[in-house]
């Protein structure tokens, strides 16, 4: 135990820069004086706390942290993808065909590059051979003018999303023909 406190020349060099700051910090140190005794009670450390040890099983563990991670990415995807929900259509284009053939085309507003984003939703288009597809074009004067995206069709209804990179209005109407082919149109439209 120290009788005296410490002088503050024996602590602090006199070339130290912050000397003014420690002399005042050693004179409020110094005037508030020794810190009180220690309890008894106080003279020895308290036991230990006892800690409850869960044990798992890795196989436990391991599932418990495969549906965590899928929580966790499920709520990401979903927060994520609901940002890009589709828009609605600004135009629905019907198209008809021989022997029942119909289809419909959602145009979705045009980006900004001018863009004519497209689902061309189409029934009963006869199945074509493996490496062979259908094409949509938008037509000038009743013929082929410039192609809007090529697909295949399932034996049921077919959603494809396509795209026309052209001014709608120049167009007089949309057709579908088999890729490379000229005719015969397969479905029609007067319209755009």
């Amino acid at each position: 135990m120290i009788d005296r406190p410490p002088q503050f020349d024996e602590i602090v060099e006199a070339g130290d820069p912050d000397r003014g700051r420690l002399e005042s910090v050693h004179a409020m140190l110094t005037a508030a004086g020794p810190p009180p005794e220690l309890p008894p009670s106080l003279g020895s450390a308290p036991p230990e706390p006892r800690a409850a040890i869960f044990t798992l099983r890795r196989r436990n563990t391991a599932i418990t942290a495969v549906a965590i991670a899928a929580t966790v990415l499920f709520g990401l995807g979903f927060a994520i993808g609901g940002r890009d929900s589709p828009s609605k259509p600004v135009k629905t284009i019907a198209m008809t065909g021989p022997a029942g053939t119909a289809a419909t085309i959602a145009l979705e507003p045009v980006d900004a590059a001018g863009n004519w984003p497209m689902i061309l939703n189409v029934k009963g288009l006869p199945p074509l051979p493996e490496g062979k597809t259908y094409a949509l074009w938008l037509t000038r004067a009743g013929k082929l003018a410039d192609p809007c995206g090529t697909f295949v069709a399932g034996p049921e209804t077919s959603s494809v999303p396509l795209n026309a990179p052209y001014r709608l209005k120049d167009y007089d109407g949309w057709v579908v023909v088999r890729t490379g082919s000229t005719g015969p149109f397969l479905l029609r439209t007067a319209t755009v």
